[in-house]
C-alpha cells in the first residue's frame, strides 16, 4: 500500500473511532498505522463525537439545536489552529462516515456540518486580486467593461471582467466611499439581456475597504447569466434588497 493509500485508510479508521464503530482489528490496525505514518487521532473530534451521541439519546428532534450548532462551529474554528501536535483530520466523504454508522435526524446533520466546516476552513482561499488574474487567463470568451461614476459619485471608476463560460467575474473599483457595513452596503446588478430588463440578477452584496486603495470584488451573481449587457453598482441597506429601486445609484459599466 503506498503512502496515500495508507492516508486515506488513516482517515477512514479516525472517522470510524470517532462514532465509535472500529473493531478490534481496525484499532489494531489504526494503532500500527499511527506508528508508520508518526500521525495520532485528534481527540477532540472523539470528545465531540460522544457528547453529540449523548445529547442524541435524549433528543429526539430532527432539527440540530442552536447550542449545538455553536459548539460545532467553535470546534471547526480551533480544529484548525497550528499545533505543536501533528494531527490529522478525517478527510474521509461525510456520507461514507454515515453509511458506516446510521444515525438519526440532526446528529446525522451535526456529523455531515463537522467535516463540512473542517473542508471548508482548510481549504485555501485565493485572494481576489489573484483569482482574477487567472479568470483573465484562462477564459476564452471573457468580456471587459469600465465602470462610471453617477451623481455624488463621479469619482468611482473600474471595470469589471466576466467569462459566460466559466461563470465568473471579477470587480476591480477604485474612487468609491468607505462604507460603513451597520449603515449600507454596496450591491452589484447585472442586466442580462435574456431576462427581464426591469428585473436584473443580483451580483451580490459588498463592502469597500479603509484604505482607499482599488479593490478587487468577485461577483456573486444569484443566477446564470448569459452575455450581460450591464453591470450597475448601487447603494443599498446593510445585507442588499432582493429589487433595488435605484436611488442611489454609484456606478455603471456597459457594453
Amino acid at each position: 500500500m503506498n503512502p496515500s493509500d495508507l492516508k486515506m485508510r488513516f482517515d477512514e479508521l479516525c472517522a470510524g473511532r470517532a462514532l465509535g464503530d472500529l473493531i478490534m482489528e481496525e484499532e489494531r490496525e489504526l494503532a500500527d498505522l499511527c506508528g508508520q505514518l508518526g500521525l495520532v487521532p485528534d481527540a477532540s473530534l472523539d470528545l465531540l463525537a460522544a457528547a453529540l451521541d449523548a445529547e442524541a439519546q435524549q433528543n429526539s428532534s430532527t432539527i440540530l439545536p442552536d447550542h449545538l450548532a455553536r459548539r460545532l462551529h467553535q470546534w471547526a474554528d480551533e480544529a484548525v489552529e497550528p499545533s505543536a501536535t501533528k494531527v490529522i483530520r478525517p478527510a474521509v466523504p461525510a456520507w461514507q462516515i454515515i453509511a458506516r454508522n446510521p444515525v438519526s435526524g440532526w446528529l446525522a446533520a451535526a456529523a455531515m456540518l463537522i467535516f463540512a466546516l473542517i473542508v471548508t476552513r482548510e481549504k485555501p482561499q485565493v485572494p481576489p486580486a489573484q483569482a482574477e488574474t487567472r479568470l483573465r487567463a484562462e477564459a476564452a470568451d471573457l468580456i471587459e467593461r469600465k465602470f462610471s461614476g453617477f451623481g455624488d459619485f463621479k469619482q468611482a471608476a473600474g471595470s469589471v471582467i466576466w467569462s459566460d463560460q466559466l461563470q465568473q467575474g471579477y470587480m476591480t473599483l477604485e474612487g468609491i466611499p468607505v462604507n460603513d457595513p451597520k449603515q449600507a452596503q454596496y450591491q452589484l446588478w447585472i442586466v442580462d439581456p435574456s431576462r427581464d430588463p426591469d428585473s436584473p440578477v443580483d451580483g451580490g452584496v459588498f463592502d469597500i475597504p479603509t484604505d482607499g486603495s482599488p479593490v478587487v470584488i468577485p461577483i456573486a451573481a444569484k443566477l446564470a447569466l448569459n452575455k450581460p449587457q450591464a453591470f450597475v453598482i448601487t447603494l443599498e441597506q446593510p445585507g442588499g434588497v432582493v429589487k433595488s429601486k435605484q436611488e442611489k445609484v454609484v456606478a455603471l459599466a456597459k457594453g
